[in-house]
Formats: structure tokens, C-alpha cells, sequence
């Protein structure tokens, strides 16, 4: 896949109501899984600490192929 193809794709993907709710849901269920850690299980905790790496990491992601796009159409316009 083309970088623009992938910056279009997040383009519309971040647009789309449904990603929002389904971002939505998956944040307050790593929130409601950090909630329910028992103190002193540091394994649970590192698990919940994973989970919400990587979801911060796949927005960080999508944004970034976001970003792609705009200086694409930018380059593209002083041209």
C-alpha cells in the first residue's frame, strides 16, 4: 500500500462515527480494567499498561498517516 493510500485510509477512518464510538469503548474498557487491578498485582498491571500503550500507540499511527496527507496535498499545491 502507497503512503497516501494509508494517509487517505486514516483520513476517512478518523472521519468515520463508527472508529470514534469503537475508540470510545475500547478506552473505557482499558480504564475499567486499570479500575479493577488489585493493588499489588503487578502483573495484571502490566498487562492493563500494554493494552494502553497500544492503543495510544494505533491513534498515534493513524495520526501520523493523517499528517502524510496534508503535507502530500500541500507539496502538491505549490507545484
Amino acid at each position: 500500500m502507497k503512503a497516501i493510500d494509508k494517509a487517505n485510509a486514516a483520513i476517512r477512518l478518523k472521519d468515520n462515527e463508527d472508529y470514534k464510538l469503537i475508540l470510545s469503548a475500547v478506552e473505557a474498557d482499558i480504564f475499567e480494567a486499570f479500575k479493577n487491578v488489585t493493588i499489588g498485582d503487578a502483573e495484571a498491571l502490566k498487562t492493563v499498561h500494554e493494552l494502553a500503550h497500544g492503543f495510544k500507540l494505533l491513534k498515534l499511527r493513524v495520526d501520523k498517516y493523517v499528517e502524510l496527507a496534508v503535507f502530500e496535498a500541500s507539496k502538491n499545491e505549490d507545484r
